[in-house]
């Protein structure tokens, strides 16, 4: 199973993964890590302690802001686990197309989709 890391500044990892569990239910192999009071290097340490958990199984950095330091720790960690994906923009529509999603596609697959479901939650009425 793919496993999920939201990685988000201050307490929004935390509050998308309830909202979400609010929505699909209780979930696995999702967690949640906020870089507050985090050097980088803390960072990095706190989300390689998760690839030891996930072992060789493909997993997605779920982030908040492209170019933070969030998406910068997990950039430099898939230089070293070539089965890590870095997606940024994470929203509610993408974690639950994530949570439903990610036992049906292929990594390459998912990515393309979360994007796409990402966006699509976005709009003007």
């Amino acid at each position: 199973m793919v496993t999920g890391v939201v990685v988000c500044h201050g307490n929004l990892a935390q509050e998308l993964s309830n909202t979400v569990a609010r929505i699909l239910g209780p979930v696995e192999a999702l967690y949640t890590l906020s870089n507050e009071d985090c050097s980088p290097q803390q960072l990095y340490e706190l989300l390689s302690g998760v690839m030891s958990e996930a072992g060789d199984d493909p997993v997605f950095f779920l982030v908040d802001l492209r170019g933070g330091s969030c998406w910068t720790t997990a950039r430099m960690l898939s230089r070293d686990y070539p089965h890590i994906k870095v997606i940024t923009g994470v929203n509610i529509p993408m974690l639950v197309s994530f949570l439903t999603k990610r036992t049906q596609l292929s990594p390459d697959e998912l990515a393309a989709v979360l994007v796409e479901d990402a966006s699509r939650g976005i709009g003007v009425d």
